[in-house]
């Protein structure tokens, strides 16, 4: 027995099936799942075991902006690698392109009892440089609206970015004076002109209930205006992007960050570059690639990936040491 554990081979196999343990124990990021009363479909932003947005829409035009991202680091529910609904340079795992000073929404209109006017909302997000990042929820008498802003239940800004490290909500909830028919879960993005990494969104819950409270007053806040309907566009109108004042209420929720730091963009990083004063509003455009990037600093991913080599390395001199011995070992 002593002869094998004193065998080069067996302390190489032993110390890779190590670093597969810690790598695996590091990066698995393994969520709850979503209760079973949501109203969204495809909240993890999956079909089967690859990423996809089905069910949502780019309010810029499909494959022009959002995209997806699977990775280790994102939120699962199972056994499936992580996906994400991604706001962010590059089109990740497929999909359009971010870029940078753009205002980015991602929707889905979903039907709801309305007698209920108890909303329930929750979801798991991560944001790198942002300008803002908010989920606003609209009721209206239809699927097509007009739509009014009643729950701005998650709103970020640089200040209280989650810098790289997934997060997720509490389970909020608000009592609002009457519900409604249809309802528009609308997830929003910009991130400053300069950077290529913005925000990702997964597990999305929302639901509604007759367990209402104390009815919350609305008080006016900004909330992302939406495209208009195809006959307006047929009828010479122009889409605004520019945000409008809506009755919504304000978020108030907990934040709960998660152990483990993750990149916003898939293989690049934020960009070295000096980020203007973002504007209260900005049109949105149809994006253009941006100019390269400058040179990228380390992420909290390099800096594991370091320390692995630097495990590896010891472990491949223990290797050749032990080798060594053992040959000396057997000439004696």
């Amino acid at each position: 027995m002593k002869r094998i554990l004193n065998l080069p081979l067996f302390v190489l196999c032993l110390s890779f099936f190590i670093l597969w343990g810690t790598s695996t124990a590091v990066f698995a990021q393994t969520a709850d799942p979503l209760p079973s009363d949501n109203l969204v479909q495809n909240p993890w932003f999956r079909s089967g075991n690859d990423p996809s947005l089905a069910g949502w829409t780019d309010a810029a035009g499909s494959n022009v902006i959002w995209s997806t991202s699977q990775k280790d680091s994102n939120p699962s529910p199972d056994q499936i690698q992580g996906t994400s609904a991604r706001l962010a340079f590059g089109s990740g795992q497929g999909g359009g392109t971010g870029q940078g000073g753009v205002d980015a929404y991602l929707y889905q209109v979903v039907t709801a009892d309305p007698a209920l006017n108890h909303l329930k909302f929750k979801t798991h997000w991560v944001t790198g440089w942002i300008e803002r990042a908010a989920v606003t929820i609209y009721g209206g008498n239809s699927a097509d609206g007009p739509w009014t802003a009643v729950w701005t239940p998650l709103d970020i800004n640089q200040s209280t970015s989650s810098n790289a490290a997934w997060t997720q909500t509490e389970m909020l909830a608000v009592t609002i004076p009457a519900g409604f028919p249809f309802y528009k879960i609308e997830l929003f993005g910009r991130y400053p002109e300069g950077r290529q990494q913005g925000v990702k969104y997964t597990g999305v819950y929302f639901a509604v209930d007759g367990q209402a409270g104390a009815i919350m007053e609305a008080t006016p806040t900004v909330a992302e205006a939406t495209l208009p309907s195809p006959n307006s566009e047929a009828a010479g109108q122009q889409p605004t992007r520019r945000p409008t004042r809506g009755p919504a209420v304000r978020a108030t929720n907990t934040l709960i960050p998660t152990a483990v730091p993750t990149e916003i963009d898939e293989g690049t990083a934020v960009a070295i570059a000096n980020t203007p004063a973002p504007e209260p509003t900005q049109p949105a455009v149809r994006p253009t690639r941006p100019a390269p990037a400058a040179e990228q600093p380390p992420t909290s991913n390099d800096r594991l990936s370091t320390v692995y080599l630097v495990i590896i390395a010891v472990l491949v001199l223990l290797v050749v040491v032990l080798g060594i011995g053992w040959a000396r070992a057997r000439k004696s």
